[in-house]
């Protein structure tokens, strides 16, 4: 067992039955823990929010550890419930059965290394907790088998890392199921790369959230096809930075759905590139609005114009058709 990965492990205190949390740190402003009811402790920036949102600045009795999970400007702690507690011999000699994995505590699980996780069973790893999970070096998660990773409890992999994520094989990601895809952090999504994004089932990519597609690089987003992006929902196609829009093909982007146009923020649109405009469906003027119009360029506005449909003119109100470029308003009332 690798004995230097433990000292790697940071406890913080929480409560009991926490939720993962995660706050962007400040320079400005010290984050305050908020113990929130059947959500958990989390970082929030300022106490006012904490009791808005219906939580409390004292911990509620019988406290439990946590870890504590860096995440480039992001920490995220995941709470320990008071039962894991227990250890794992220096070697690991026999398999760890469902019993024992729910007694052990999670720094056990940060000196388990890639020959030795083989002795986490399949059956087992349906009882893991987040926080041992979070544990787990990406070393050895990435030696998991089909069977283990398939085997993995959804709830688990809200304690996923970007590191963990990073080492996982592109094959992995077409083992887990929507459900756990789901459940899995936000975070760990910052560590795909593109050839694992490839392998994602539509179906897994049709449960993603926003906050999931938020954390996927420019890199992974062109990776994915157009049978993937016609299952993006319309809210998490909505959450990519306007910076990574650029990153879709146009080919992915000519089968654009009316809902994921009409979703596609001002800002989103206006960054889309001429190639893109121009792959865009031909009837998709129907589902745009004056702000996204707003956007365009004159260059970029005669790329689109053929698209646009006059129909739009007639719901535009005197204010928002002088909001329109010059060059747009031209091309509808031809």
């Amino acid at each position: 067992m690798n004995k230097t990965l433990v000292s790697r492990v940071s406890v913080v205190v929480c409560a009991v039955g926490l939720a993962v949390a995660s706050f962007p740190s400040s320079p400005v402003h010290a984050a305050v823990t908020c113990y929130i009811p059947n959500i958990g402790a989390a970082q929030v920036p300022t106490e006012a929010m904490c009791l808005q949102g219906g939580g409390s600045l004292t911990p509620p009795a019988g406290g439990a550890t946590g870890t504590t999970i860096p995440n480039g400007s992001t920490t995220f702690t995941i709470p320990v419930p008071a039962g894991l507690t227990g250890s794992l011999p220096s070697s690991i000699t026999s398999n760890i059965d469902l019993n024992t994995l729910r007694s052990l505590a999670p720094s056990s699980f940060a000196g388990i290394d890639m020959k030795e996780v083989a002795k986490l069973l399949p059956d087992a790893l349906k009882g893991l907790d987040p926080s041992q999970l979070s544990q787990l070096a990406p070393t050895a998660m990435a030696a998991m088998s089909s069977n283990q990773l398939r085997a993995l409890a959804p709830d688990s992999l809200a304690g996923m890392t970007a590191d963990q994520m990073k080492k996982l094989a592109a094959s992995a990601m077409s083992v887990f199921s929507p459900d756990q895809i789901d459940k899995m952090a936000s975070v760990a999504f910052a560590g795909m790369t593109p050839d694992q994004l490839a392998k994602l089932k539509p179906a897994a990519i049709a449960v993603m959230s926003p906050e999931q597609f938020d954390e996927l690089s420019a890199k992974a987003l062109k990776a994915i096809s157009a049978g993937q992006f016609s299952k993006i929902l319309p809210d998490a196609l909505a959450a990519i930075d306007p910076a990574k829009i650029t990153a879709l093909k146009a080919t992915v982007l000519a089968k654009l759905k009316d809902n994921q146009a009409a979703a596609l923020t001002p800002e989103q649109f206006g960054a889309l590139t001429k190639t893109q405009l121009k792959a865009l469906p031909s009837g998709i003027g129907d589902a745009l609005s004056v702000d996204q119009l707003d956007e365009l360029s004159g260059g970029e506005a005669k790329v689109l114009m053929g698209k646009l449909k006059k129909a739009i003119l007639a719901h535009l109100t005197p204010e928002q058709e002088a909001q329109l470029p010059a060059e747009v308003l031209a091309a509808l009332k031809k």
